[in-house]
């Protein structure tokens, strides 16, 4: 980060529905019932955004961004990434790091469909989604590059 660029990093845990449920695979794969257990939580591993801040935002820029969580897939990260910048979009000049956060902690469940039980997939650590915008965001634009947390 540059010496003058302002950011941070921000951990966001999501609120869950009352007796959520996530269900966990077994190692088992030859057998066409797929084994597993089921649990229920309060907390999920928070979601990580990482931010810096342009110069010129909020006027011109927007954030640049990483957004990580241990329990997403990419395409999920992908399309909290890409509803992001529609809210940059549609906030242009305005801060929008407030809404950004409110909208993960309390949507992001409903806006990828998770329900209970979530299946939880084993996946890879230190995924995560990075946006960069270079100029104006292009629609259907991917969210960037996986970067390690």
């Amino acid at each position: 980060r540059a010496e003058s660029a302002q950011g941070g990093e921000t951990r966001i845990c999501l609120e869950l529905p009352q007796d959520f449920k996530i269900f966990v695979r077994g190692d088992s794969t030859e057998s066409l019932q797929s084994s597993g257990f089921e649990y229920s939580v309060c907390f999920l591993p928070p979601l990580v955004l990482n931010f810096e801040l342009p110069p010129d935002y909020p006027s011109t820029s927007p954030p640049i961004f990483t957004l990580s969580g241990k329990w997403l897939s990419q395409a999920q990260l992908s399309a909290l990434c890409k509803h992001l910048d529609n809210v940059w979009e549609e906030n242009r000049g305005c801060v929008v790091l407030f809404a950004w956060m409110q909208f993960l902690k309390e949507e992001t469940l409903n806006y990828l469909n998770i329900s209970s039980p979530y299946e939880l997939k084993m996946c890879p650590q230190g995924k995560g989604q990075s946006r960069t915008p270079v100029g104006p965001l292009e629609a259907g634009k991917d969210c960037g590059g996986a970067t390690g947390s």
